[in-house]
């Protein structure tokens, strides 16, 4: 049975200067079992997952079939009432519009390098609303282990806290602000992690702290994240593919701002 239903005053206050809730085991493990299978069924198909192991040899990566995202036991994952009353919670109680982004994406990382490096291509999935308001939350979930520099996605912890400037910003104009501080001069140039013992980098800017961590962990746990934190795709050092679904909630009553600000008719 999942393990964390409901929302505490410590998730809140870590969601609120972090942007980024770790939630262990919150999906229900059978239903995450069978949104995997149907996600495995291709590779299984192509003859790279057979008798409960990964065969990678049995094709490069760039032959791979594709998973698309029409699984409805995926889709179901996103619609399950411990993660939407997390979501709600986070959302504080805003409704969640729908029509915006239809159903998950299923994300599958194959092993592609022998050597982990931090990646460069950071980014939010939201604009800066003028209002200050954040558009909503995005969701990764686990559907199997991922383990350190397994392909894990890379987020900049409080990095949503920053370029509040009172207007509307693109995505693109927010990176390109960021760029000129120190810290994220460094990490879009790929620069090492610091510390001796290969740390994931940590900083600060102005009097906002910052810390580069990386969603790992088991099946069935869930990462929720402010759409206007930083965050990246990131290379795949282990043995085994990286499986996790991403979903966008945002909230019904921005998407008019939204709008405006990028002057849909």
């Amino acid at each position: 049975m999942p393990r964390t239903r409901t929302l505490t005053s410590q998730h809140r206050e870590t969601f609120k200067h972090q942007g980024v809730l770790r939630l262990e085991g919150l999906l229900d493990a059978q239903a995450v079992r069978r949104a995997r299978e149907a996600v495995l069924w291709p590779f299984e198909h192509a003859g790279l997952w057979r008798d409960g192991a990964w065969r990678l040899d049995a094709a490069p990566p760039g032959r791979w079939p594709k998973v698309g995202n029409r699984r409805p036991e995926v889709e179901s994952l996103v619609r399950a009432p411990a993660l939407l009353a997390a979501v709600e919670g986070l959302l504080n109680g805003h409704p969640i519009d729908w029509t915006l982004h239809k159903r998950p994406q299923i994300l599958v990382t194959p092993p592609d390098t022998d050597r982990w490096t931090l990646p460069t291509g950071w980014h939010p999935d939201s604009p800066r609303l003028a209002s200050g308001e954040s558009l909503g939350v995005q969701l990764f979930a686990l559907l199997d282990t991922v383990e350190p520099r397994g392909g894990g996605t890379l987020a900049v912890a409080g990095s949503h806290r920053l370029v509040d400037e009172g207007r509307f910003l693109r995505a693109a104009d927010i990176a390109a602000r960021l760029r000129r501080e120190a810290f994220f001069k460094g990490l879009y140039a790929g620069e090492p992690s610091d510390g001796e013992g290969g740390g994931l980098p940590k900083g600060a800017v102005g009097d906002v702290p910052l810390e580069v961590i990386e969603l790992t962990g088991a099946p069935g746990d869930v990462y929720l994240m402010d759409l206007r934190l930083l965050h990246s795709a990131a290379p795949n050092a282990s043995t085994r593919p990286r499986m996790m679904i991403t979903h966008r909630f945002a909230r019904a009553d921005l998407t008019v701002e939204l709008a405006e600000g990028y002057d849909w008719p």
